[in-house]
């Protein structure tokens, strides 16, 4: 091939996956060499037929990617996969695949072979697998033997059994050879592929190769039989009898009953998979929820929110999510799925249905006291951007009996707090349907919960805009801001309600803040004319010692706090005298240091933990054991 022509394919190349940057400059070439193929318009270079350029792309690929380095397998499959990541905006062409598959076709190189002596000499299984899986759908012919032994040396997670699977659509004359070698091996590794050739051959002949697969059910090999009971779960199901449909529920029945554990969570994952395109058979879903594992909660939610999406037309859809919100004693990654629906009901017309579900979620979780912002930080993002919604929940969980739900509260307070989220309100529809105990219990329970001045201030201020607030609430909320608030941020209480007047003047909530301020001013006045006793003062060493003391313990707590934060996982941490910065490191090279920047987080403390620690535990204690509706 001529020097014009290799310059040609590596520009074809380039339009394709630099568009913005292919110069036909940059690679020698003047205008007249491209003039015939290629549109130059404001600096860029188009062919102007796509295929022709993806024709010569792949040749690129065959002569200055796997051609240099094809004698080394392991070279070769890391050349693709740059390769592959290099390709941008023309990923979806699949050039690298198309050009492997031709050179594999034309018979120049067993790419099958050649991925085996790659994985055999110490290659990355990976990415072995994902250089062939792109091209193995596009081969005329395979190696089976070749096949199961790739397939056994990449392992059962590696993307080959997928490719394989599209190969074999075109292919379901090697079905049987395909099974046959699975059966013989019965590697963990080879489990995929022999799942993937079942599911293939029911598209060939759905009845026979049913009996088929029921046959390998009861077979003795427990590795082959849950390879069949897994591909029962994903096969098609929406055009078979349904004596046949009933003949899968049972063998996946007969799994959930299974006190071995494996057989129990594969007989899972098929339920919930055959129920996709079986959705008569939904009660295989309750079933599943009402089997005590701390996996079902994830498998059931993910499966809805992800794979069984298209269920959610069906009534019982709602039903089922319903369902997992007793289930309690679930790790923290549990909830994605679940946390992705009710997201994205919480932000439609169905809002309510995903509070009722919290609800429920807490009061069967109350014991554990999990964190709502960390097992479903999606819909917490969108509880927090509804003020409405978020103040409705605050009251009602603030409220509650059960103290653990409480809890729950407090934590959703102080995640709103690190996001600076001070402004918070009681919604009006919420507090005009309280009695005055309740209005009460709510404000005591405000005070011994809401830490937070900005909350505290705004939470408490915020029964002033309920119906008949004079007579309604005034009173409490004059007794909580200067009794309480006030006494605990004075400064924060006097900014607010200065505000407050301001904007409200003559206004029967003017005339409220007026009167707060005032009762402030006299206890202030009264406490400013006392005199100050140096002798009570603590030393100046003592305090250099005490204030030594807490810089410590604080770089302890935030070392503590970070140690599995994902910035100790990509970078490594200098400490310097100035303060902290960052590096990073890449193929053995350091980068440039991060700019250091302080950062801090500060809330203020209460006057009372400081005055009267005591005092001030006792009062809490008290307020969070009354109940809903108690005068005290």
């Amino acid at each position: 091939m001529s020097e014009s022509e290799s310059k040609l394919d590596e520009l074809a190349w380039l339009s394709l996956t630099k568009p913005d940057t292919a110069s036909i400059e940059a690679l020698g070439l003047a205008t007249d060499d491209v003039g015939e193929i290629c549109d130059l318009s404001d600096g860029r270079v188009s062919f102007r037929d796509p295929e022709y350029a993806k024709e010569r792309a792949v040749r690129h690929i065959q002569l200055a990617v796997i051609a240099p380095a094809a004698k080394t397998p392991i070279a070769m499959f890391k050349a693709l996969q740059r390769c592959w990541l290099a390709s941008g905006p023309a990923r979806g062409d699949n050039l690298c695949g198309l050009a492997l598959a031709q050179l594999h076709n034309s018979g120049e190189m067993d790419a099958l072979q050649a991925a085996i002596e790659a994985v055999q000499e110490g290659g990355d299984a990976f990415t072995v697998s994902r250089g062939l899986s792109v091209s193995l759908p596009f081969f005329d012919e395979i190696d089976v033997p070749n096949l199961l032994i790739l397939a056994g040396l990449v392992g059962p997670e590696a993307l080959l059994h997928h490719a394989a699977g599209e190969w074999m659509k075109d292919h379901p004359s090697y079905l049987d050879e395909i099974i046959a070698g699975c059966l013989a091996i019965r590697s963990e590794g080879l489990a995929p592929l022999l799942r993937t050739a079942l599911i293939r051959g029911t598209c060939v002949n759905k009845g026979s190769w049913l009996a088929r697969i029921h046959a390998l059910v009861a077979d003795s090999n427990e590795l082959v039989s849950l390879t069949a009971v897994e591909a029962l779960g994903l096969l098609d199901w929406s055009d078979v009898e349904i004596e046949e449909t009933e003949k899968a529920v049972e063998v996946i029945r007969a799994g959930l009953q299974s006190s071995v554990e494996r057989r129990l969570a594969t007989a899972v994952e098929a339920g919930l998979n055959l129920v996709s395109t079986a959705p008569g058979q939904h009660g295989l879903i309750d079933e599943i929820a009402a089997l005590d594992r701390p996996y079902v909660v994830q498998q059931i939610g993910d499966h809805l929110a992800y794979r069984g999406k298209h269920l959610e037309v069906h009534p019982w859809y709602q039903q089922k999510i319903e369902l997992l919100a007793t289930k309690s004693g679930q790790g923290e990654g549990a909830y994605h799925g679940l946390d992705h629906i009710l997201a994205a009901r919480c932000k439609s017309s169905d809002k309510s249905a995903s509070l009722r579900w919290l609800d429920m979620w807490a009061a069967a979780n109350a014991n554990d006291t999990p964190s709502l912002p960390q097992r479903f930080p999606e819909l917490f993002e969108a509880l927090a951007q509804d003020n409405e919604a978020l103040g409705a929940l605050l009251a009602r969980w603030l409220k509650h009996d059960d103290i653990g739900i409480v809890k729950m509260a407090r934590s959703v307070l102080d995640n709103l707090g690190l996001r600076e989220r001070g402004s918070l309100a009681f919604p009006v529809s919420v507090l005009d349907g309280m009695s005055q105990p309740n209005l009460l219990h709510l404000v005591r329970r405000t005070l011994a919960n809401v830490l937070r001045e900005e909350q505290r201030i705004s939470l408490v201020w915020s029964l002033t805009r309920t119906d008949s607030a004079e007579s309604r609430t005034y009173p409490l909320v004059r007794d909580a801001m200067v009794n309480f608030v006030g006494y605990d941020y004075p400064t924060a209480t006097r900014e607010y309600l200065e505000a407050v007047v301001a904007k409200e003047g003559q206004a029967p909530a003017g005339q409220l803040a007026k009167q707060i301020l005032e009762a402030m001013k006299k206890y202030y006045d009264a406490l400013d004319a006392l005199p100050l006793i140096e002798e009570l003062r603590p030393l100046s060493e003592d305090r250099h010692r005490f204030a030594k003391e807490h810089h410590r313990l604080t770089n302890k707590a935030f070392e503590e706090a970070s140690k599995n934060s994902i910035i100790r996982q990509i970078a490594t941490t200098v400490h310097l005298k100035a303060g902290r910065s960052s590096f990073s490191m890449r193929d053995g090279e350091v980068g440039e240091k991060m700019h250091m920047s302080s950062m801090s987080h500060f809330m203020s403390l209460p006057r009372s933990e400081s005055i009267d620690k005591v005092g001030s535990d006792l009062q809490r204690l008290h307020f969070n054991l009354d109940k809903d509706g108690d005068e005290q």
